[in-house]
């Protein structure tokens, strides 16, 4: 089958003005948001480097991304909690002389006080979130400066921004995300590379239907507030091209849910207690 052409896309976008594109890494690609990003990207010509837990459904999206498109898809079933599995998609990451793209989505929450969930679990989420982060982003960094060219994306949370009792590590990882993107945008200035640090609020995936949210009740928030996948991705490449700031809040509801809650202590109020009763039915 022959590549689609651009225009053939349902929502049309010429991304990052890319003649030649080269390769992008995701990671959390099996679903959700990586998911997302990876038909996007194989769509505009990209050939991928897919990382995520689970080796099947992976193969899957990989078999039918090089039928669609006809690019070029490895796949690298890992567990980005694990120090050595975040070494080996390090050192995969450092032999891609043509990379693009990085994508760091892999990430999951828990839910109760930090004090009550087993450290185990926290540490966990650390490493997806921050460790994986750091070490991908260094490897990914040594050759777009040497080509001049490349683009990073975190995937953070409007968390990050808006704090909430029982989510205490997830909050805290996702700021970091942030900062981390932030003060590397001024280091790479002039380099050609573009730095974006992406922060939804609640997307329609499956990310509040397995762990410790597989209870969650999305009745709980209005239908106004959730937001797809691809709207949220096509937001973050829109940015791109742009590339005028390196927090994306996508959606103008997320944007203003975040000037209230740092502009009103009665808003973060009633949203922490919103969350310790939403906590409490879990």
């Amino acid at each position: 089958m022959k590549r689609k052409n651009l225009t053939d896309l349902k929502e049309e976008t010429v991304f990052l003005n890319y003649k030649n594109p080269g390769t992008a890494v995701i990671t959390g690609a099996s679903a959700g948001i990586g998911l997302t990003f990876a038909n996007k990207l194989a769509a505009h010509g990209f050939d991928l480097v897919l990382i995520a837990r689970r080796k099947e459904r992976l193969q899957d999206i990989a078999t039918r991304l090089e039928s669609e498109y006809s690019i070029q898809c490895e796949i690298i079933p890992a567990d980005l909690a694990l120090v050595e599995d975040i070494g080996k998609v390090a050192d995969t990451i450092k032999q891609i002389s043509n990379l693009d793209i990085l994508i760091n989505n892999a990430g999951f929450a828990t839910q109760g006080y930090f004090a009550d969930v087993p450290i185990e679990k926290d540490m966990r989420m650390l490493h997806v979130h921050m460790t994986a982060s750091i070490q991908f982003t260094h490897a990914a960094l040594q050759i777009m400066r040497k080509r001049k060219q490349g683009v990073l994306i975190n995937v953070s949370s409007i968390g990050a921004y808006i704090l909430t009792p029982g989510n205490v590590l997830y909050d805290a990882t996702k700021s970091f995300l942030c900062t981390f993107s932030e003060n590397l945008r001024l280091e790479v200035r002039g380099l050609g590379i573009k730095i974006q640090a992406l922060c939804p609020g609640f997307v329609r995936t499956e990310f509040h239907e397995v762990g410790d949210f597989k209870n969650f009740d999305r009745s709980a928030v209005p239908d106004s507030i959730w937001m797809t996948p691809e709207s949220v991705v096509l937001q973050s490449l829109k940015a791109l091209e742009k590339n005028r700031k390196t927090i994306i809040i996508p959606g103008w509801k997320k944007r203003f849910s975040k000037w209230l809650y740092m502009n009103s202590a009665l808003v973060r109020s009633l949203l922490q207690k919103k969350f310790e009763d939403s906590a409490q039915n879990i």
